[in-house]
This record gives C-alpha cells, structure tokens and sequence, in this order.
C-alpha cells in the first residue's frame, strides 16, 4: 500500500471519528442504552429482506447496462459483485466501486475499464435520482426550509449560498471537461508523434480510455429504457422502505407520529451522509440521522442515536453474513460452468 493511499484511508478513519464524535457528544451513552433496551426485534426482518431485494434490484438494473450478450455476467454474479462492492466499501470508502467491477470482469473475461465504466454511468443516475427526490422533499415534504440550514449549517435560502454552490458545480464540471479536452489531445498528439515503447503505452492508455468510455455510454444501447427507470425507483422506494421499517423500531410512528413521507425525508438525508467518505457512511450517517430526527419530528437525541446505530449495525451484519455466502456460492457455480466448458470442449 502507497503512502497516498494509506493517507486517504486514514484521513476517512479519523473523519468517520470525528462525526461519531459529535454525534455523541451532546448525548450520555447510558441514555443511548437505555433507549435501546425497549426496543422492538421484528423490524429487522423486513429490513433485511429489503436491504438485499434493493442490492438484487441493482444488480438487475447493473444487467441492463452490458451490451456485448456474449459476456454479460450471471444475475449471481452480478449480485455477488454488488455485495462485494459494499463489503469492501466498510473499510476502504470507495474502493468498493472499483472492487465491484474488477470482480465482474474477473469472472466473465470483460475489461476492467469497460465495466468500471458502467459503474460511472450507474452513479451519474444514482445521484440524479437523489437530486429529484432531494428537490421533491424541499418543495412539498419541508414547509421551513430553514430548518435544513439548521441541519447542515448553511442557510440555502440565502441567493448567495444557492449562487455560490451553482458556481461550485459549474466550475468543477468545466475543469472536469477541459481535463479530459487536454487530455485526448494529449494522447492524440503523442500517438502521431512518438514511436516504440512510449506510442505503445500511449496505444495502451487510449484503448483502456477508450472501453472506460464505451461502458459509459452503454446507455446507448438500453433496449428497455422503462424497465431501467421502473429498477432505479424500485432501489429508492426500498430504501425508502427499509428506513420506514426502522420506525417501528422504537415505535416512532405512534409515538412521534413518523410515516411513510417522513422516511423519505429521513432516506435524503441518509444519503447525503453517506456519500461522505468515512468508512461504511460510520459517523456521518450517525450524525445527520440523530439530527434530523431531533430537528424534524423532536425525537430526543438519545433515542435518534439509538436508531442510527442499531439501524447502521444492522446493514453491515446484514452485508458482513451475506457477501462471503454469495462469493462462495458464485465461485462454486462458476468452477461447474468451466468444468461443464471444458467437457464440452474435449467432446468437440
């Protein structure tokens, strides 16, 4: 391991801690414990089918994206490798997304960066989704906008925040396509002027560049462009589901009147939280839960904490049991597939 690498990782490490700090700074563990003790078990049952139904969902959806038929994965392998991605993503803060595909390219014999490059494409409509439902909460589920300053720490009703973070946006996409600009003509130049081992290396990176890009645009070919939408509402409708499942944990909807509009809210935020880089969304989705909950609805901290904690276990337990179950289940049908190939290839 680099010292870069080994730098980010520590930098996430202490980032998870500092935000698990300040979500437990102001609350008494005791009081944490003792909110955990009245707590109701059966939740969890719905909670799990729908945390791994929303991973198969993925990977059903991840299918679609795969134009050459001839190497398109299995759905178990798909799944595996979905469940794969966050299992690594518990240590290493994204390094599950490139994890994922490199296991799926290893499998079936694809490159690297085609695949990597439908894991891109997967995020850009991922975070469009969270944008729609993001922009659905602020309009018609939160009457005060001001309590999201409160909970973020920035007033976003201000037209100087809402221009600055526009500008912030604009500015990183324009260096992002002047970087790639420069880049291919870079690439273009040297490919023209250079010979020998530096014009196949440059051949190398254009070609890894070059299928990085086809994944991207697989959604070219999407044949069934319903059927992909229908998949990436499902994800988010069960996610929605999972955190509603999580009311009943401490009998919230009764108690602090918590629905199903309200777990959408909740999921938004989750969201946010985990797209942080701390290692598996640990402390920041801590943090942004308690506070909503206390912000939102007054839901005492202690009991907040509580169901972020149990609810964050929870998915990890839930990922730790069922990633190494599907990656041995996946190897064992892929040792028949090549022992089924190989018979077929000495018959011929």
């Amino acid at each position: 391991m680099n010292a870069k690498k080994l730098l980010k990782i520590t930098g996430s490490i202490l980032l998870g801690i500092l935000f698990l700090w300040l979500a437990f700074r102001e609350v008494e563990f005791s009081e944490v414990l003792e909110s955990a003790r009245g707590m109701s078990f059966w939740w969890i049952l719905p909670f799990t089918f729908a945390t791994l139904f929303a991973h198969y969902i993925r990977a059903l959806r991840w299918e679609m994206l795969f134009t050459n038929k001839e190497k398109t994965p299995s759905k178990l392998t798909l799944y595996t490798g979905v469940m794969f991605g966050y299992l690594v993503n518990i240590p290493l803060p994204r390094v599950g997304e490139v994890a994922r595909p490199v296991y799926v390219a290893q499998q079936v014999g694809e490159s690297n960066s085609k695949i990597i490059g439908t894991i891109v494409l997967e995020r850009v409509v991922d975070l469009l989704g969270m944008l729609l439902l993001m922009a659905f909460v602020l309009v018609f589920l939160i009457a005060d906008p001001q309590v999201l300053s409160r909970l973020f720490g920035i007033d976003i009703t201000d037209p100087g925040v809402q221009m600055g973070l526009i500008f912030t946006l604009l500015k990183y996409g324009g260096i992002a396509l002047i970087g790639l600009g420069v880049l291919y003509w870079l690439f273009k130049l040297a490919s023209e002027k250079t010979e020998g081992k530096v014009f196949e290396f440059v051949v190398k990176i254009q070609k890894v560049i070059r299928t990085f890009v086809d994944g991207l645009l697989a959604v070219r070919d999407l044949k069934n462009w319903p059927l992909f939408i229908f998949h990436s509402a499902l994800i988010w409708a069960l996610y929605i589901f999972m955190t509603y499942a999580g009311f009943w944990m401490f009998d919230m909807q009764a108690e602090f009147g918590l629905g199903m509009t309200d777990a959408v809210v909740l999921t938004v935020v989750s969201a946010v939280g985990l797209s942080i880089p701390t290692p598996g969304g640990i402390g920041s989705y801590h943090l942004f839960i308690t506070k909503s909950l206390f912000i939102f609805y007054a839901v005492p901290e202690a009991t907040g904490l509580a169901y972020a904690t149990i609810a964050h276990a929870a998915t990890l337990v839930i990922i730790f049991i069922s990633s190494p179950t599907l990656l041995a289940i996946d190897k064992f049908f892929g040792m028949k597939r090549e022992a089924k190939s190989s018979e077929e290839n000495i018959e011929y």
